[in-house]
């Protein structure tokens, strides 16, 4: 009974190490596969001055904003400075 317990154990943890070394190797493969970070580029918003991601940012008009209503409110401040120089 002792040797069957023996041998089981012992398939056990070759079994164990194994597994172990199998689960390295593929994590190992997929670091390799996995893209490199890229640096986040910002750029600052033309109505608050905040910066934001460039990937998040809106752009509107050759500029960039935090948000839609920043470049809406931008676009509503131009629109009054031509009305009162057409008066």
């Amino acid at each position: 009974m002792l040797k069957l317990l023996f041998w089981l154990i012992l398939a056990l943890v070759v079994g164990l190490f194994f597994a172990v070394r199998q689960a390295n190797r593929l994590r190992a493969a997929q670091r390799k596969d996995a893209p490199e970070p890229r640096a986040l580029e910002s750029v600052r918003c033309a109505h608050c001055g905040m910066f934001v991601p460039e990937d998040k940012a809106v752009r509107r008009e050759g500029e960039d904003f935090c948000s839609w209503e920043h470049a809406q409110a931008r676009a509503d401040a131009r629109a009054e400075a031509s009305d009162r120089e057409t008066e």
